[in-house]
This record gives structure tokens, sequence and C-alpha cells, in this order.
């Protein structure tokens, strides 16, 4: 134990001693200080005039029009996109102003119930020719109501009808979690990445340079692997609480100037529950994964072998977050289910399924108890593999072949 405390404390200063550490920590402290003050930003720039502007009914945004028939009139058009609406006079000078970039969209009406639409590049979420269909629409429909001799205006006022709805939620609330459960499984996301690539590089390094000959000579190996973990496990948490800090501080200074639809997403679905079972299942699932990343350096005898060694790990770490991502969508998924069941998998999944919805009681405590159960079979695993793997030089053991000498070594 005291062996344990020596390395921890030795790894811990090292780690927070790095200037890339210290670097990469100031440098998303400030970016967290200046996302949360960007409401506060944009109140500087918010115009003050209060003098009424006429709102064209439907903004069509940075469009253009030709009108290749008679069948509407530009004033006609007017009444629907607004007095300021682009009009072309050819079809030509059109094509060329959504091609030299003048206009994002152009719109050629070829009569009551047809247009073309021109773009120069189509997103995946431009609306403006779904706008034109729907105002075309309308035109229609007003022009045959007075031809009936019905008064559009007076149609329009009796189809607003106000519905209110009383809304009782009695379990989760997903649209107030969708933000903050983004955030925090963002931010395990890197944790998880960041520091097991620290651990698993330290310990290929100290078997690079020998040293972990002399450190074994005088520790047991069971005393350097666990307090290297811990002591990444540590600096890691360290780190993020300090940008999470840096993150508080920004917007409770500017909290005033926060939508309310923010400040519920991101605060709406927080509670001391779901914050204890994300720090519990964070905190598991950290250290199966930490534990994976040490034995696995272990495992080279180049530094520069570490990034293939350890590859096969992090495309299962990014299964994970793939699963939790998809989750948050559809967090009654059944992949999402069995995702918060598999401890490799349920350091995500988990949280995200307790912040969006309701998870019976039962299912956290089979999780959870995987969860342990499978990070003290890989700690153990690990010591033994670290043991195997400090004196092993050559050839690189890859995890599986590792295994198979230990089971070897038990038959003998």
């Amino acid at each position: 134990m005291r062996n344990t405390w020596k390395v921890f404390m030795f790894e811990l200063k090292s780690i927070l001693h790095k200037k890339s550490v210290m670097i990469t920590t100031l440098v998303m402290c400030a970016f967290f200080l200046i996302a949360t003050s960007v409401p506060t930003i944009m109140t500087l720039f918010d115009s003050k005039s209060n003098t009424p502007t006429e709102t064209p009914a439907v903004d069509i945004g940075n469009s253009g029009f030709f009108l290749s028939s008679d069948s509407f009139s530009e004033a006609e058009l007017a009444v629907y996109f607004g007095p300021n609406m682009k009009m072309f006079d050819s079809e030509v000078s059109l094509r060329d102003a959504v091609v030299s970039g003048t206009i994002d969209s152009g719109f050629v009406i070829q009569n009551p119930t047809s247009y073309k639409s021109i773009v120069k590049n189509k997103g995946m979420y431009s609306v403006s020719a779904q706008m034109v269909s729907s105002v075309m629409q309308k035109i229609n429909t007003d022009r045959n109501l007075l031809a009936a001799g019905i008064d559009p205006a007076k149609v329009d006022k009796a189809s607003i009808v106000n519905i209110t709805v009383n809304e009782e939620i009695l379990g989760k609330d997903a649209n107030q979690s969708f933000l903050i459960s983004y955030i925090l499984m963002f931010a395990v996301y890197m944790l998880v990445i960041m520091y097991g690539s620290f651990v698993s590089t330290s310990v290929a390094r100290e078997k690079d340079s020998r040293t972990m000959e002399i450190l074994i000579t005088s520790t047991k190996p069971s005393a350097l692997i666990i307090g290297k973990v811990l002591a990444n496990g540590c600096a890691g948490l360290i780190q993020f609480g300090v940008i999470l800090t840096a993150g508080f501080i920004g917007y409770f200074a500017n909290s005033a100037n926060y939508p309310t639809v923010i400040r519920d997403m991101l605060f709406g679905g927080l509670s001391l529950d779901a914050i204890f079972i994300f720090l519990i299942f964070t905190a598991s699932g950290y250290l199966l994964y930490l534990f994976i990343y040490a034995s696995l350096g272990s495992l080279v005898s180049k530094v520069e072998d570490v990034g293939s060694s350890v590859t096969p790990v992090t495309l299962l770490f990014m299964v994970a977050y793939l699963i939790a991502s998809l989750g948050l969508n559809m967090p009654n998924s059944l992949m999402l289910r069995i995702g918060s069941f598999v401890p490799f998998t349920a350091i995500l999944a988990m949280p995200i399924r307790y912040f969006l919805t309701s998870v019976p009681l039962i299912e956290l405590l089979i999780s959870l108890a995987l969860m342990i159960a499978t990070t003290w079979l890989l700690a153990v695993l690990s010591i033994r593999i670290y043991r195997l793997g400090s004196l092993s030089y050559g050839n690189k053991l890859s995890f599986v072949k590792a295994i198979k000498l230990l089971l070897n070594e038990k038959k003998v």
C-alpha cells in the first residue's frame, strides 16, 4: 500500500506538471468561458432601435425570382414574400446570380402550380423550395376562395385556433436533459481517450527505457500499475473538474442573458440522483478502460507501437460512444438498453438512459454490479499482464496471446 501511494503521488505530480496538460486545461477553460459568454456578447450587437419594420409574410432568405409567364404578377408575389423580394428580368440573369453567389437560390415561376428551383449547392437542411411551394399553394387557395365568393382573410382568421395543453410528465423530460447529456457524454469520451493514451504511453516509455526492470525489482507490479492507473484517473478528474468549474463560472456570470429554454436544457434534467448515477458509472468505466490501456502499454517494447496496440480498445470505446449518441434520439431503443448492461458500453449508455428516460432500480443495480465486477476482474488481469509484459522484450505481444500465456502458466 505504501509503495502504491508513492507511485500514485509521483505519477500524479508528473502528469499535472506536464506543459501539454496545463496548456490544454487553460485553453479549454478559456474556450468555455468565451462559449458561456456568447449570449452576453450577442446582446452587445443587438439593435436597440424600437422603430417598427415591415416584416415579410414569408422570409425566403437570399433568393431571387423570375416570372416566365403571366400566371402571377410581381405585386401579387410581394404580398406573400414582402416588398423587398429580388426579381430578375430573365432566367439567364437569375442563373448567373446563383452561380456567382449573389443569391443562394433562384426560382423560375412557370405557371400557378409549377416552378423551377435553381441552386449551386444544396444543403441537407435547405427549406427555401418547400417555402415557395407552400406560398404558391396558399396563393392558389386564396384565388379559389375568391372565385367562390369567400373572403380568404376570414378563412385565415377562422383557422386560427389556440389550443392549451396541460402536460403532466410522470417520468423524465428528454428535451430538458438532451443538451447536458450530450455535453457530459462528450466530456467522458475525451477523458477516457486522452488519459488512456497517457497511461499506456507512460508504461511503454518505462519499458522502452528499461526503467521498468529497476522498478519491478523494488516494487510489486500491482503497486506500479494500480498507482499509475489511479494517478491518471485522478489527474483526468482534476482537469475535468477545473474545466467544468470554468464553464459554471462563465454560465452564472452570464445567466441573465440566457433564454429560458437554454437554461432548462442545461439544468432542467439535473438532479442529485442523476449526478450520482453519472459519477459512479463514469468512475467505474473510467477505471475499467484505464486498466486495459495500462496492460496494453506493457505488451509493447517500443513507444512507437503503442498506437497500434491500443487501437482495438479505442475502437471498442468509439462503439460505446456511437451507441450512446444514437441513444440520445432513441432513449428507449433496444440497442441502448442492451448497451447499458454491457460494462464496456455502460459507462456512456446507462447515464444517457437515466438522464433521458425512467430506468428501473433493479436494472441500475444489475448494470452497476456488472460494471464493478468487470472492472475488478480486469484490474486483476491487468496486473498479471503487466507482470508478464514488463520483462518481455522483442516482438509485441497481443492482448489475446498474453491471456493464453497466463492460462498456460496457471495450468503448469
